[in-house]
């Protein structure tokens, strides 16, 4: 039975492999295609603009920077256990995100453009500081929900996380105002909750009630409002405020089934604004028809699923909600961007992650990604440490074997530990003797035996 465990922890470590392959694989082929896709749609815009040097490279080639100082992010990110993000520099990051939120609302870095103030610009640099604001409320969030599950005490230091590290970037954000990053943000938290184990009723009240929020904001923004209006005729206002939404679904109108063909859009001769950024859903949809639509719709679809199923292999809760956070992110601001484009819901401003052009996007793209994979290889850790550490015997035990070490440990941190291997890892209890090697208990402990079925707070997996 000793070769047995020793399998199904080999079996489990394969799969995982497996799954981070396939995601950084699919990472890789969305920003590459993305990369494809904004040399396609702003070529001709850079050829014919004096501010770019008529180069029709421009863009993409500045976003290939973006994208490889997103990369060394990334790696780094990954190379370290993160917990090293989640609890040690956690402050730090929410400290350096939130000033960054405070200059872009001062004039001497806010950038002004399209009726919002959300760049932060010094000098040749302009960096939108709300993108990096959804990795560090995910870190912050993450960590404040697993202390609420594991029942930490001090509440007042709760509530000076989840004000400070939370609900503040969430105002400033707002303040910009950018609505929809701030209802992207708060539906990655809503969704770290239910994920932690609060009731859907309340998660969904928890969603309504920053709509509501958000929907009453709007209808005092008089561009808010015009957006929302246009969202719903936009051939109210052709030649104004639904310009660009008449142009974009004319550019999906003429793809059709297949597509004009990659280069070929009419679109981007300057028909429709933004084509790069905003509205590149609209090109790909001319140039690669409803086939290509949906097939990044799908590649989407496939990212998220790998990084819950990473998720559910993580080994603790906090681990659970970044990878699960992070994809949920990337797919929520998928969404939002098509939907808008669709005429589904008003317009967002929000890029499409790995697709449309922006540097910041690109990089607060790719530190997701980076989280995914911390969290897999820690998980990966776990499991060859769990692999070590199980040292059985062939004997009597109901079950076919029987645990020749002995002696749990009884900090909170090992209990905690403990806890968290046996729900990503099996049914059975997992204890720890004082050497450091765990043990599988297959049968119920004394207070389970006494008390039934476990009723305390948990994750869902």
């Amino acid at each position: 039975m000793s070769r047995a465990t020793d399998r199904g922890a080999a079996s489990l470590a394969s799969e995982l492999r497996i799954e981070q392959a396939l995601f950084v694989l699919l990472a890789f082929l969305l920003t590459a295609f993305g990369l494809l896709m904004i040399f396609s749609a702003s070529s001709i815009e850079a050829l014919t603009s004096a501010d770019t040097g008529h180069d029709p490279a421009f863009y993409v080639k500045r976003q290939l920077l973006f994208m490889v100082m997103g990369l060394v992010v990334a790696v780094i990110i990954a190379l370290f256990d993160y917990h090293l993000w989640s609890a040690t520099l956690m402050p730090v990051i929410g400290a350096v995100v939130i000033a960054m939120l405070v200059l872009v609302l001062t004039p001497l870095a806010g950038a002004d453009a399209y009726g919002a103030t959300r760049w932060l610009a010094v000098g040749p640099i302009h960096l939108q500081p709300s993108e990096f604001a959804k990795a560090s409320v995910l870190l912050a969030s993450a960590s404040i929900i697993e202390r609420w599950a594991y029942g930490i005490e001090d509440l007042r230091e709760q509530w000076m996380f989840i004000g400070g590290l939370v609900l503040l970037p969430l105002v400033l954000i707002l303040r910009q105002p950018d609505k929809g990053t701030t209802l992207i943000i708060c539906i990655m938290v809503m969704t770290l909750f239910f994920i932690a184990g609060m009731p859907l009723k309340l998660v969904l009240i928890g969603v309504a009630c920053g709509l509501g929020v958000i929907g009453f904001l709007a209808v005092f923004d008089s561009y808010s409002l015009a957006r929302i209006q246009m969202a719903w005729d936009p051939w109210k206002d052709p030649y104004d405020s639904g310009y660009q939404l008449i142009q974009g679904l004319l550019a999906f109108g003429s793809g059709g089934l297949t597509g004009v063909g990659l280069g070929n859009s009419r679109q981007k001769y300057s028909y429709l604004p933004m084509a790069h950024n905003d509205f590149i859903y609209a090109v790909i949809g001319e140039e690669w028809g409803l086939v290509g639509t949906i097939g990044m719709l799908l590649a989407f679809v496939t990212l998220v699923y790998l990084g819950l199923r990473i998720a559910r292999k993580a080994p603790d809760l906090s681990g659970r909600l970044i990878a699960s956070g992070s994809v949920i992110t990337l797919g929520v601001q998928m969404l939002v961007n098509t939907a808008g484009v669709l005429c589904l819901i008003p317009l967002s401003g929000k890029p499409i992650p790995f697709i449309s052009y922006g540097g910041s996007s690109i990089i607060s793209t790719l530190v997701l990604v980076g989280l995914v994979i911390s969290v897999s290889r820690a998980s990966l850790n776990a499991l060859s440490s769990s692999r070590e550490g199980f040292s059985v015997v062939e004997g009597s035990s109901p079950r076919g074997f029987r645990v020749i070490e002995g002696g749990g440990r009884t900090t909170p941190d090992d209990l905690r530990s403990e806890r968290d291997f046996s729900m990503a890892y099996g049914s059975g209890r997992v204890t720890t003797n004082a050497n450091g090697s765990r043990r599988i208990n297959l049968g119920p402990s004394a207070s389970d035996r006494l008390r039934g079925r476990d009723t305390g707070r948990g994750g869902r997996g």
